[in-house]
């Protein structure tokens, strides 16, 4: 019987957690006991909450690759990559954690670096796929693609934001709607 891997299942507590009640309303006890592991194991896999909270940022990051990689499909037009990016992002009632960390955490050094970081690589994918748009046609030209890829973050953030408080994924149908005309030469 293969041991338990007790640093995944904490990892995996934490992101859940962290995501649902976001991160001063979670205590450390209460990601080990969902993790089904000893308070002990916590300490021998990470050093402090703030550790297991930069690993889930970075776990959350890592698990939308797949989706990121749409706005790189060159089979497609800019706009129709980043409509298919969009709807593959999909909906939560616990919203973006990315988005939620930053409005909770972005003042505490720890993770400001972390936070700017994946904002910026966010950012700058957008902004490639929008720049591809411009030059297959697909995306307007009178606008910067990184003005356009920053404004298209944060139109779909706040439509997260209000799906959340909606509980009801019509806020980004209508962005994505929204975005394809404001987009659109």
């Amino acid at each position: 019987m293969p041991k338990p891997n007790h640093k995944e299942a904490l990892l995996d507590a934490g992101l859940a957690a962290f995501h649902h009640r976001g991160y001063h309303a979670t205590g450390v006890q209460e990601i080990v006991s969902s993790a089904g592991v000893p308070k002990g194991s916590f300490y021998s896999h990470f050093e402090s909450k703030d550790a297991l909270g930069l690993a889930a940022l970075a776990r959350y990051w890592e698990d939308r690759a797949k989706a990121r990689a749409l706005l790189r499909d060159a089979g497609l037009p800019g706009l129709e990559r980043l409509d298919r990016y969009l709807a593959a992002l999909g909906y939560s009632e616990d919203g973006c954690l990315i988005g939620n960390l930053t409005a909770e955490l972005a003042q505490l050094d720890a993770f400001r670096q972390d936070l700017s970081r994946l904002w910026r690589q966010w950012t700058d994918a957008l902004s490639q796929c929008l720049a591809d748009g411009q030059r297959d046609g697909s995306v307007r030209t009178d606008v910067p693609a990184t003005e356009l890829a920053r404004t298209v973050l944060a139109l779909w953030e706040g439509a997260v934001l209000s799906a959340k408080v909606e509980r009801s994924p019509k806020p980004l149908n209508m962005a994505r709607r929204t975005l394809r005309h404001l987009l659109a030469p």
